[in-house]
């Protein structure tokens, strides 16, 4: 796992360790991810989704800004679901499993859905 492509997995890895709740082990995931939690497109994901299929995952998460550029070759076709997602709450729907799912998933929404109501001063040069 590396460069920026990396980022929802890293993301998912961080959470599951610290929450201590399993990730599914047939899923594999490329996505970069914004600081708002926003998963954004990469490069290559037809190559990716090719290699995980070849590799026996089941399943594999994209960007959904990615969907149309997947041009999927035929034998791959229903070897691998594909699952295209917007935001980091969708990657860990799909990618987090065991009992506590349920209650990192309330944990997770509740934090995205925060707003900080900060009052920031405007600052004027002199």
């Amino acid at each position: 796992m590396e460069g920026d492509s990396a980022s929802i997995s890293i993301a998912t890895a961080v959470i599951s360790a610290l929450e201590n709740i399993p990730v599914d082990q047939s899923v594999a995931m490329t996505g970069s991810l914004s600081v708002r939690g926003d998963v954004l497109p990469i490069g290559g994901a037809t190559y990716k989704i090719e290699a995980a299929a070849l590799a026996g995952i089941k399943k594999v998460i994209i960007p959904k800004s990615n969907e149309d550029d997947v041009l999927i070759e035929e034998a791959y076709k229903g070897k691998i679901e594909i699952v295209p997602v917007t935001n980091i709450i969708e990657v860990m729907e799909h990618s987090l499993v065991g009992v506590d799912k349920k209650r990192i998933m309330e944990k997770l929404t509740k934090l995205t859905n925060l707003k900080l109501n900060l009052d920031i001063p405007e600052v004027v040069p002199t």
